[in-house]
């Protein structure tokens, strides 16, 4: 455990819109990463290989192209089968709207 074991890269680099995350989660084949404010509230999901921790492992959806109203969430969770993801507030203040998502698709 050292600075010389760290590895990073910019989520942005593969999407400008890939920032302002708030919590994360993994499962044994991804990091994912929960949408919160990237200077608005945004439903950019994010996952990113484990095996390929770089911006070629990243994978990502707009969970605000399925609703407008799936963005800004508070943190997540993580089954065998799903992604979920707690909602906390959106353009329009607090938000009740929950998201799960797919892990197969």
């Amino acid at each position: 455990f050292s600075s010389s074991g760290v590895e990073y890269f910019n989520l942005a680099d593969t999407n400008s819109n890939l920032k302002g995350f708030i919590g994360g989660f993994a499962t044994d084949a991804h990091a994912y990463y929960v949408p919160y404010n990237n200077g608005s509230p945004h439903g950019y999901a994010v996952r990113v290989s484990l095996s390929d921790f770089s911006s070629s492992g990243v994978e990502y959806l707009n969970l605000a192209d399925t609703n407008s109203n799936l963005k800004g969430f508070w943190g997540g969770f993580v089954t065998d089968a799903h992604a979920y993801y707690v909602p906390h507030a959106n353009d329009g203040g607090r938000s009740g709207y929950a998201a799960r998502v797919s892990l197969s698709i």
